[in-house]
């Protein structure tokens, strides 16, 4: 079972990307996010693998 991603950074489009205390990528923790103002979050599995995930759209299960 691959390991769970951890938002680094999330992106407001008042600021732009921003550090913020990472998590793991959960449906609650997408909606705080949203509910905050971000958009999108810089997603990590690993040391290489990270991608950018938008926050409007429906989080992938897998």
């Amino acid at each position: 079972m691959p390991r769970a991603r951890t938002i680094t950074h999330g992106y407001r489009l008042a600021n732009g990307w921003e550090k913020i205390d990472r998590r793991p990528l959960t449906q609650e923790a997408a909606q705080e996010l949203r509910s905050r103002g971000y958009t999108m979050v810089i997603a990590k599995r690993g040391l290489f693998d990270s991608r950018e995930i938008s926050l409007n759209q429906p989080i992938p299960v897998r």
